[in-house]
């Protein structure tokens, strides 16, 4: 059975949204509450990624842009420093300890993160 990573990546993407609305709600009741569902959002991003890595069905450029939108995605909601420090722990593993990840994609999630914006 063929997986569609695009509504994957939606549904990940609606996770965000909802997690950032409670944020801004100020719905957690603890900071330590808030950092264990960031991350559990997070880390989403890193199952897909390696489900699209270890699927052979799919051809070698649909498996690199796959992670290249899963890597753009964690970017795009990486600002503040704890949130670069959940999104580095996934970079690490799927880099250095899993050798998933490209050094291109670790440089494209560089180019595209954000901490300033929070501040």
């Amino acid at each position: 059975m063929k997986i569609d990573y695009r509504s994957e990546i939606d549904k990940i993407r609606n996770s965000l949204k909802n997690y950032y609305n409670n944020y801004c709600n100020e719905q957690f009741k603890s900071e330590e509450e808030d950092y264990i569902e960031n991350k559990k959002v997070k880390e989403q991003i890193k199952k897909l990624i390696i489900q699209v890595y270890n699927d052979s069905t799919l051809s070698e450029a649909d498996r690199g842009y796959t992670i290249k939108i899963a890597v753009e995605l964690l970017a795009r909601n990486t600002g503040c420093a704890e949130d670069l420090e959940i999104a580095e722990d996934i970079l690490d593993c799927l880099f250095n300890d899993m050798k998933i990840l490209s050094q291109e994609n670790i440089d494209n999630f560089y180019e595209r993160f954000s901490c300033g914006r929070w501040y």
